[in-house]
């Protein structure tokens, strides 16, 4: 019995990891459900960005499996879905703001309030938000995903140090319970 407490003391962290996962790939499925309703209004960028959070969403169920049932690989690929979640949220953030520099939004509202002063004033502060949000995205969507995967990727070392330190039938009950 001291085996498997001792190794319940050691679970606790790749669990954690596993839980983690788990809420993150549920949390991503609704958004790729809801970013997929914008191909309803006709913008089919939400299409491609739905289908990629989709799989991101997908990939993180699986690996929270995988790690919950104390797989290294499962760590693994968590880190690296979080790569493949930072390129679609700098992707995503990259054809924004090229797409809001490209149609202003005093543009597509009808061109001009009448008053020149009032205009430019529009156009610079849109400007500003356009920049203030995309680039926050931008630099949020290199940051995050990649801590994010930085704290996935030192799970498999401690699942494969559970696996080396506890008893084969500790991880075959504790792998049941997952």
């Amino acid at each position: 019995m001291r085996a498997l407490a001792e190794a319940r003391v050691r679970a606790k962290k790749i669990r954690r990891a596993g839980s983690v996962a788990m809420f993150s790939g549920w949390t991503m499925a609704f958004f790729a459900a809801v970013t997929l309703l914008g191909v309803v209004f006709g913008d089919y960028a939400s299409f491609v960005v739905g289908v990629a959070l989709g799989a991101v969403a997908f990939n993180e169920l699986r690996g929270g499996l995988m790690v919950r049932r104390f797989e290294p690989r499962g760590a693994r690929a968590l880190g690296y879905n979080q790569f493949f979640l930072g390129a679609v949220i700098v992707s995503y953030a990259s054809w924004s703001l090229y797409a809001a520099l490209r149609q202003p939004l005093l543009a597509s509202a009808g061109g001009s309030t009448g008053d020149p002063k009032l205009d430019e004033m529009v156009r610079s502060l849109t400007a500003l938000v356009t920049y203030g949000l995309y680039g926050s995205l931008f630099v949020i969507g290199i940051v995050v995903p990649s801590l994010t995967a930085w704290y996935y990727f030192s799970r498999e070392r401690l699942v494969r140090a559970m696996i080396e330190k506890t008893p084969h039938w500790v991880i075959e009950a504790m792998r049941a319970t997952a």
